[in-house]
């Protein structure tokens, strides 16, 4: 961790090594290497703050409710009120 502290490219290097320790405990993961893979993701992706990490992860979060509601089987959209009548037109 000192490490971290020293050599890091953050610019907040302590707070970000104890959000990095807040994720790890919340996710009940209590390993140090895990502290150090969530560092070392940050900064892959250049995440440089605690305000980046919290704007990365509102994002990351938008991403996945877009990409659930465009999820349809068959690869076509379908709108919520379409019920279907196959017996519509016949006479």
């Amino acid at each position: 961790m000192l490490l971290w502290l020293d050599n890091s490219h953050f610019l907040q290097p302590k707070e970000m090594i104890l959000k990095a320790l807040e994720i790890a405990c919340a996710m009940n993961k209590r390993r140090l290497n895990y502290v150090v893979g969530i560092l070392k993701n940050w900064e892959n992706e250049s995440i440089l703050t605690v305000n980046e990490i919290e704007d990365y992860n509102r994002q990351l979060s938008e991403r996945k409710k877009r990409s659930k509601t465009k999820a349809v089987s068959g690869g076509r959209y379908v709108p919520s009120g379409f019920t279907l009548d196959i017996t519509a037109g016949e006479d």
